[in-house]
């Protein structure tokens, strides 16, 4: 836990580079109300790089009910294995799944110049 508490708050990474592309970042303490609230629109989306299923299991029912898309990091329909959690309308999910991309790109990057500094 500590090493991924770590590397969360480390510049450079996914979670750093995606926040810096997104108009506003908020954590509201519970997965299942983070996808509750995608469902309800109140956000209009939300993203968890690593996720476990008992967190996120409910809120994926609830907001796919809501006809909100779940998928994972790979554009996949989110499920049981899934190693993130996506969330948002069908007409923000191509943009979001970019926009994800593009972050996880600038940190590879990122990183691969850190290295060759060394």
């Amino acid at each position: 836990m500590e090493a991924d508490h770590h590397a969360r708050h480390r510049p450079g990474t996914s979670r750093q580079e995606l926040a810096a592309r997104v108009q506003r970042k908020r954590m509201f303490g519970s997965a299942a109300i983070d996808l509750a609230w995608v469902a309800d629109g109140k956000i209009d989306a939300n993203i968890m790089l690593s996720n476990n299923p008992w967190d996120t299991a409910a809120g994926v029912v609830i907001a796919r009910e809501a006809r909100a898309t779940v998928i994972d990091l790979d554009g996949s329909p989110h499920n049981m294995t899934a190693r993130a959690t996506i969330a948002a309308s069908p007409k923000l999910i191509a943009d979001l799944v970019e926009l994800i991309s593009e972050a996880r790109e600038a940190t590879r990057h990122s990183q691969h110049t850190a290295e060759q500094l060394l």
